[in-house]
């Protein structure tokens, strides 16, 4: 298959990111409306009269004024606000704190560099994105991962814990604490190190982000943000290599970029694909063309669009398609077929004179692709899936009678003959098919 069309170094760099949530706006609007009497949490609290002084003098400013203030000593404004992580209990007061310390974070990059190298920062706020006040656990993940945002070698613990935190939010039924999720993994994902982290736990993070994109529910934003988890993702090479065998992530963001009305989210599926092909080509090339990605790609490579990458890219992909296509034999493209687990009705599995010039290769490798169809047929819950596969099996045994032990011995041919009860009409049929070249063949 042919693949020098696109290069490993031409893959983009991840885009920095900028949390942009409603719910989370009007949280913060909210409370940093309001106004704390810093010297009443002296003692009891567990603040000083100088943190209280010190952060009665920058509070309410307008921003340049507070960053003039900022500026004399942030290495004491970081440690003030690690110790109010610390000690502080009351949700009101966690709650602006919090608030205050993300709005300094977003103003000043030397601020943020003094907080995120205080070795004692990380777990108290890791442990409020367990409290029970909703709003202090949002806040604290967002504080949380922009501090991730401004190292490369975040602490594994930390990382970890936002992790955790994001895989909580994304099960909500609450869309918009699914859509803090997905902003979430994607600031924490943009730091190189953590993917391998989240690519550890793929079974457990994945799901929910599946579920998003397959239910088309929660909004474009949403979507975008989803799809943008992934492409993050493709960039490191096991998971480039895995994320369809393991999530069966390209057809359900081919079907997404087939009725998309958004630019940017076509940009970032197409962007997807070309990392998948260019990092991994054996596995994810074969993987677009047998759900028909070359022709999606191909009719968007010829439309016009306001983004020249996104065109280029376009290009680029329906050539490489095109040419692994072209260089495919009839039986590549039903091994293609078989090994995805994604049987269709093309043409060849109704040909009989497919059968009989490839039957033989079916008992190579030890059946290995009898044994194929075997596994289709015991793990599929595809009716399509199922009728195919059957009828597979029994031309294969009508050709190779010898492949009935192979059968036995894995229990499908039990497996096929229970199927002549199913309730779809063709798995039924095509079961019968099967069932009778067994009985046919048994007895030849």
């Amino acid at each position: 298959m042919a693949t020098e069309t696109i290069t490993a170094e031409e893959v983009p760099s991840p885009a920095s990111v900028i949390f942009s949530n409603g719910y989370l706006d009007e949280l913060v609007d909210n409370i940093r409306s309001r106004t704390v009497t810093w010297s009443s949490h002296i003692g009891a609290d567990g603040l000083t009269e100088g943190e209280a002084s010190a952060l009665a003098s920058v509070d309410k400013l307008p921003k340049s004024s507070q960053l003039d203030v900022l500026s004399k000593d942030r290495s004491l404004y970081a440690n003030i606000f690690c110790n109010l992580f610390t000690k502080i209990t009351r949700v009101d007061v966690l709650q602006y704190s919090l608030v205050v310390a993300s709005d300094l974070i977003l103003a000043d990059e030397a601020f943020t560099s003094a907080l995120s190298s205080l070795p004692a920062i990380g777990e108290p706020l890791a442990s409020l994105l367990g409290n029970e006040d909703e709003a202090v656990a949002l806040l604290a993940a967002k504080l949380i991962n922009l501090l991730i945002l401004a190292t490369d070698r975040p602490p594994v613990a930390v990382v970890q814990k936002a992790l955790e935190a994001a895989c909580r939010f994304s099960t909500s039924d609450d869309y918009n604490l699914k859509d803090f999720a997905a902003q979430s993994y994607v600031a924490i994902l943009s730091v190189k190190c953590t993917r391998n982290f989240f690519w550890a736990k793929i079974t457990t993070y994945g799901p929910p982000l599946l579920e998003i994109l397959k239910s088309g529910k929660g909004g474009l934003q949403l979507q975008y943000y989803t799809i943008l988890v992934f492409w993050l993702l493709s960039f490191e090479s096991e998971p480039a290599e895995e994320l369809n065998k393991k999530c069966d992530i390209i057809p359900i963001v081919l079907d997404i970029m087939k009725i998309a009305i958004k630019e940017k989210i076509i940009r970032v599926s197409v962007s997807l694909f070309y990392n998948l092909v260019t990092i991994a080509p054996e596995e994810n090339i074969p993987a677009l063309l047998v759900v028909s990605g070359l022709p999606v790609v191909k009719s968007m490579a010829q439309r016009k669009w306001t983004d020249t990458e996104l065109e280029s890219d376009l290009v680029t992909l329906s050539t490489t398609l095109q040419e692994a296509h072209d260089s495919m034999s009839t039986f590549d493209e039903y091994v293609t077929e078989l090994t995805s687990g994604r049987l269709r009705w093309s043409p060849a599995h109704k040909s009989i004179d497919f059968w009989k010039r490839n039957v033989e290769q079916f008992k190579d490798d030890n059946w290995k692709l009898l044994k194929e169809l075997a596994k289709v047929i015991s793990t599929s819950n595809d009716n399509t899936v199922l009728a195919v596969a059957s009828n597979d099996i029994g031309q294969v045994i009508t050709e190779l009678p010898e492949g009935l032990r192979v059968l036995q011995q894995m229990g499908t041919k039990t497996k096929i003959m229970e199927m002549m009860g199913h309730p779809d009409p063709d798995v039924k049929y095509q079961a019968l098919k099967a069932t009778q070249v067994f009985v046919a063949r048994a007895f030849a």
